[in-house]
């Protein structure tokens, strides 16, 4: 079978994780990538540029001048879309217009209405489009949705989902900290992965409540701290509290569902009930699940654990828990 190849826009941390998985797949070439940036006029064009260079040289592909003349080159089968959150949509369009199946980092896109219209791009080109929701390739993750369905935990009473960490100087002072590039704060951020992760095990709440703050980063124009509060249609209740403002977590950041019968937590493994389940939690091996994941979409047509759906109820809630503070808003 003819390798699947691959390019990448961004050469930033990112990268690293996602050739990392991909490049433990025989059926797959990552054949290179493009800086990521608008242009000759933008301001970190030169760094970007120098970044994709070394990355380039390192691992001994290509390095594109453009999105566009990576996104035109027939050789290459799919893109990984890691650029900037204000690039994604228009990138997504000229990926699916060029023939391309995506897997699109977290957020896919910021505005909920794009979410459709990418819907509808995908069907008409026949070409997937894979959310980079990397967290729910975890077995950990995927076990826990397992024992949910199964009903050991019987009636559901509360959830919470919890992640504090601090941030680089380098993110907090660079383009997330402008709202018009990021359209949020920690919440919109790091915080996506414990919305998406809240929707795959649990499905969308009917009520949400929320609360901002901007408490150490405070040279950022978005949160550093939310807590969000949801209940779901069975009556159980959940927190979803992100944070960039303390580092100091340990016995306070994972997943912790508890029901009548039984509990789960996902910290350093699975636990139900306190024994130990499954131990498949780690960051990098969250890539290899999704690289995995993504191949059989686009070869075998399995839908993404979690759909460009998820990426618009992500956005519905974070975009709910912004708006009106301690106001408690109703879905349908």
């Amino acid at each position: 079978m003819q390798k699947l190849k691959i390019g990448m826009v961004g050469a930033g941390f990112i990268a690293d994780w996602h050739r990392n998985a991909f490049i433990t797949l025989p059926e797959v070439e990552f054949a290179g990538m493009c800086r990521n940036d608008s242009g000759a006029n933008d301001p970190q064009a030169t760094a970007n540029q120098v970044a994709l260079d070394k990355k380039c040289r390192e691992w001994n592909i290509p390095a594109y001048p453009s999105f566009e003349a990576m996104a035109n080159d027939p050789s290459l089968d799919a893109l990984i879309i890691g650029s900037i959150n204000p690039f994604h949509h228009a990138q997504i369009l000229a990926g699916l217009k060029a023939g391309k199946h995506l897997l699109v980092e977290k957020p896919v896109v910021t505005e909920i209405a794009e979410v459709d219209e990418i819907k509808k791009l995908s069907a008409a080109t026949g070409k997937v489009v894979f959310p980079g929701h990397n967290f729910v390739y975890r077995g950990a993750v995927q076990k826990a949705k397992q024992i949910l369905a199964s009903g050991a935990l019987g009636r559901l009473v509360s959830s919470s989902f919890v992640s504090s960490h601090t941030i680089s100087e380098a993110h907090a002072t660079g383009w997330r900290a402008k709202k018009a590039l990021s359209k949020g704060g920690a919440l919109m951020d790091s915080g996506h992965h414990l919305v998406y992760q809240m929707l795959y095990l649990l499905g969308m709440p009917v009520a949400l409540q929320a609360f901002c703050s901007r408490q150490v980063l405070v040279n950022m124009e978005g949160e550093d701290t939310a807590q969000v509060n949801v209940k779901f249609a069975d009556g159980s209740v959940g927190l979803i509290l992100q944070s960039w403002a303390s580092g100091m977590d340990q016995g306070i950041s994972g997943i912790r569902i508890l029901g009548e019968k039984g509990n789960l937590i996902i910290t350093d493994a699975l636990y139900h009930n306190g024994e130990r389940i499954d131990g498949d939690v780690e960051y990098g091996d969250s890539f290899k699940g999704q690289a995995k994941a993504f191949v059989d979409a686009v070869r075998q047509g399995r839908a993404p654990v979690s759909t460009l759906d998820d990426v618009k109820n992500t956005l519905r809630l974070i975009y709910a828990a912004y708006d009106d503070e301690g106001k408690v808003t109703r879905f349908a």
